[in-house]
């Protein structure tokens, strides 16, 4: 029986104008675009999403409390019946906004937290005080009961504070933590994408976090960039089975331009469906022609490498687009992968004291590591920096 496709999920980029620079932007954001949607044209999109059964549609920037009529939509979608939650910077959030969005109910409230001190958020985020300014208006937040989640970006300069911004939220308002990888796109650099082994201890690390923090103290869970099949890692993403990129499947993204794309984090232009200035949501959610590189028999059949050979290929079809693409270009073949991984070192032969601990990790054999502890895997980190450091 045909089965109505339905969308679940839409992330709508109201504007790329930002207030910060954040060097791990994929979008690099900061201007507007020269050709933003109007009042008028981004709240007919609102009315154009409940005609399609849109459930819930996540507001993001550049910074979204930089378009004037944010509130103007956020209301016209909640009138609509759509389930509304936002991603800022924090920079203007203020208890005036605050108070709105309890009033209408947000859904909810994400706030981007890149450090486990101010020294590193500042610099990621490149907004002097910032850390500071989130955590005090925090306290205000918590009076209006608003749903929180603390979104960490990670790369390379903020993964050894994984413990210490663990601790931070624990004792926040914050009611979860969602973690992401920072992609090598835009301005971020490549050289600050975390490589196979600080992806898969960050994971380790993340899943074990899971385990012993009570859910109800602080709710941690990984997006779509993290997992695949692991033989070790317990699940903490946000995915109960992994079975392929849903970018135009049950999700779509908007561009603050009306240009429509499967999902937001693949930004490059080859991957645009449509656009709402010449084309309904309607005609674009129900044509054929959405996101054809992701249907499952042209995703299975442009596997290459690892993914090609690796026996959950037809169900995983490469994991997460945007890293695949972003590291390779192409979709067929995704390096950050814990299945990958674990496959590569039951076969290698290490080289030093680290690869041997991380190749006993990757098969399920810790014994000579001693408790896999949050703090013990940050101390691991420790070790593969000092030979990194050895052999520069």
């Amino acid at each position: 029986m045909f089965n109505k496709k339905v969308l679940h999920n839409v992330v709508w980029e109201l504007t790329l104008k930002c207030n910060a620079r954040c060097i791990h932007c994929g979008s690099s954001a900061g201007e507007a675009r020269a050709d933003e949607l109007t009042t008028n044209e981004a709240l007919n999109i609102c009315d154009q999403l409940a005609e399609v059964g849109c459930r819930d549609v996540n507001l993001i920037g550049g910074e979204l409390f930089l378009r004037p009529d944010w509130q103007k939509i956020i209301e016209r979608l909640t009138d609509n019946a759509i389930g509304v939650s936002i991603i800022t910077n924090g920079i203007a959030l203020t208890q005036e906004k605050i108070d709105f969005l309890s009033k209408v109910k947000l859904k909810t409230l994400g706030i981007s937290i890149d450090g486990g001190n101010p020294d590193t958020h500042d610099h990621i985020r490149q907004v002097p005080g910032l850390f500071n300014k989130i955590f005090n208006v925090m306290e205000y937040v918590k009076k209006t009961g608003l749903n929180t989640t603390a979104i960490t970006t990670l790369n390379k300069l903020n993964i050894t504070e994984l413990a210490q911004l663990r601790e931070k939220l624990i004792n926040s308002p914050f009611k979860a933590w969602q973690i992401q990888l920072a992609a090598p796109i835009g301005r971020m650099k490549n050289d600050l994408f975390l490589n196979q082994f600080e992806y898969y201890i960050a994971g380790l690390f993340l899943a074990q976090s899971r385990l012993t923090v009570p859910k109800e103290q602080l709710a941690i869970i990984c997006l779509h960039d993290f997992g695949y099949y692991s033989k070790v890692i317990p699940r903490h993403t946000s995915y109960t089975t992994w079975k392929g990129c849903s970018a135009g499947k049950g999700v779509l993204g908007i561009r603050s331009d009306g240009k429509i794309q499967g999902c937001l984090s693949i930004y490059q232009d080859k991957f645009t469906e449509g656009d709402l200035r010449k084309q309904t949501l309607k005609e674009i959610w129900n044509s054929r022609k959405l996101c054809q590189w992701n249907n499952r028999i042209n995703r299975y059949l442009s596997l290459k490498g690892f993914c090609k050979k690796c026996e959950y290929g037809l169900v995983c079809l490469g994991g997460c687009s945007d890293i695949a693409y972003s590291l390779t270009g192409e979709v067929g073949e995704n390096p950050s992968c814990y299945h990958a991984i674990e496959s590569y070192w039951k076969k290698a032969t290490p080289q030093n004291e680290f690869e041997e601990i991380f190749k006993q990790i990757t098969q399920g054999e810790i014994e000579s590591f001693g408790e896999l502890s949050g703090e013990n895997l940050l101390k691991l980190l420790d070790i593969y920096y000092s030979y990194t450091i050895l052999q520069s």
